[in-house]
C-alpha cells in the first residue's frame, strides 16, 4: 500500500495533514522553489509536534545553494528527521563529487532521497537515469524521488518511466512520485506502484501550492493513495 507525503511550512500546516491522513510529513517552503528549504527553526518546531512514528523529511533545496556549508548547520539540525532531499538543478559537471562531499558532511548517513527531475533540461539537472546510476551506487541513498523542477502542471506521463521506476525498485530503492500531482492524475500511477505518493499543491487550498494545507483534501487524497498497488 502506497503511502502520502504531504509537504508542509508550519506547525499549523503539520498538524492539518496529520488530521487529514497523511502517512509522512515533508518540511519545504513553496516560495523558494521545487524544493524550497524552510529554515532550521521550522524544522525543529514541526519535529516538536510529530508523533514519533510519523516520518519526517526535510527539502534543502538545490546542492548549488549549499557549497561547502553543512558543517556550519547547528549540531541538531537533523536529529529526528527519516529522511532528507536536495535537488541538482543547475548542479554542473561535478555534481556527482559535490553531492557526494555535501552527504558525508551531513549527519543523514543512510537516510538520503535522491532526486530526478523529469524536466532535467528545464532545470539543468543531471539525466533521471544518471541520478539514477548515481543512487544505485550510493549505499548511503535510501530512495529515489521522480518530481518535477516545473510546478505549473504534470511534464511526465506515468507510462513512461515503467523501465525506469522497475530499476529502483529491483535494487530496493524506495521509490517516491511527485509534480504536480491531482486527485485526477493519481491514480495513472498505478502502473509505477510507488511507495510514496508526495503531495503539495493538491492538498492545499483550491489546489494552490502557495495557499494553506487543506485538511479534507488530503483525506480524499489518503483514499486514492492508498489504492494504489505496490511491488517488490
Amino acid at each position: 500500500m502506497a503511502r502520502l507525503l504531504v509537504s508542509v511550512r508550519s506547525t499549523e500546516e503539520a498538524q492539518k495533514a496529520l488530521a487529514g491522513g497523511a502517512s509522512i510529513l515533508d518540511v519545504k517552503e513553496p516560495e523558494r522553489g521545487a524544493l524550497g528549504r524552510a529554515s532550521f527553526e521550522t524544522w525543529r518546531a514541526i519535529r516538536r509536534i510529530v508523533p514519533p512514528d510519523v516520518p519526517l523529511s526535510v527539502a534543502l533545496g538545490e546542492l548549488q545553494e549549499w557549497g561547502e556549508s553543512f558543517p556550519t548547520t547547528p549540531p541538531d539540525a537533523f536529529e529526528g528527521l527519516s529522511y532528507c532531499k536536495l535537488g541538482l538543478a543547475g548542479s554542473g559537471v561535478d555534481w556527482r563529487r559535490d553531492w557526494r562531499a555535501l552527504r558525508d558532511a551531513s549527519q543523514m548517513q543512510g537516510r538520503w532521497i535522491a532526486v530526478a527531475y523529469a524536466d532535467w533540461r528545464l532545470a539543468e539537472a543531471p539525466s533521471t537515469d544518471e541520478v539514477l546510476d548515481a543512487a544505485i551506487n550510493a549505499p548511503d541513498i535510501a530512495g529515489i524521488l521522480l518530481d518535477t523542477w516545473t510546478k505549473t502542471g504534470a511534464a511526465w506521463i506515468p507510462s513512461d518511466w515503467r523501465s525506469w521506476s522497475d530499476r529502483a525498485k529491483a535494487v530496493g530503492l524506495t521509490l517516491a512520485v511527485a509534480g504536480g500531482l491531482t486527485r485526477e492524475t493519481i491514480p495513472s500511477l498505478d502502473v509505477l506502484a510507488p511507495d510514496i505518493v508526495a503531495v503539495r499543491g493538491a492538498a492545499c487550498e483550491g489546489g494552490d501550492r502557495r495557499r494553506g494545507i487543506d485538511p479534507r483534501r488530503v483525506a480524499e487524497l489518503a483514499v486514492i493513495v492508498r489504492s494504489l498497488p505496490t511491488r517488490s
